[in-house]
């Protein structure tokens, strides 16, 4: 077993890539949530009930839906992405095109995805090209982290994801 989570990056990180991972959390997410709360449009896409945070949003403040709105952001979503985007794609890129394509790739692969899955929300050309592009750097910077500064290791990717995901879920469906 300990073979496959070397494979997959699922191993001890360095604090200082989990520290960077923090600082880019916050210079990506706040783009992105100064805009959902500033423009009526984003905020009507971030409310739509296909969503999670939409979903989130219809359910009541308590502390199940709390559990859920963690377990959705920790496990569900960035847990799994990170697994495979930094774990399998990124690292079968960077081996076959070197370090430079390989994540510029993957990540370009994770920017397109959450513009897909926006598509089927809306239409907005300006959202569209805001969830690719934040997500496509973000993806790039994770990369980084864990490929040059963690050892391999995707817990800084995780970490930044979980918490970017938990501060949005959790803003956009009771704050705002």
């Amino acid at each position: 077993m300990k073979g496959f989570l070397e494979y997959i990056g699922l191993k001890k990180s360095t604090s200082k890539a989990n520290s960077l991972a923090l600082l880019s959390c916050f210079i990506f997410l706040a783009p992105m949530l100064i805009l959902t709360f500033t423009s009526d449009s984003f905020r009507e896409i971030m409310f739509d009930t296909n969503s999670i945070t939409g979903k989130l949003r219809a359910m009541e403040l308590g502390a199940f839906t709390i559990i859920i709105l963690l377990t959705i952001a920790i496990f569900k979503t960035s847990f799994a992405e990170e697994i495979f985007f930094r774990g399998f794609i990124a690292k079968r890129l960077i081996s076959k095109f070197g370090f430079q394509k390989g994540n510029i790739f993957q990540s370009l692969i994770f920017g397109i995805l959450h513009s897909v899955l926006f598509a089927a929300i809306t239409t907005n050309v300006l959202f569209l090209s805001l969830i690719f592009i934040f997500p496509t750097i973000a993806a790039y910077i994770f990369g980084y982290l864990n490929e040059k500064k963690a050892n391999g290791s995707i817990i800084p990717g995780w970490i930044g994801h979980a918490l970017a995901n938990i501060i949005t879920y959790f803003t956009i469906a009771f704050i705002i």
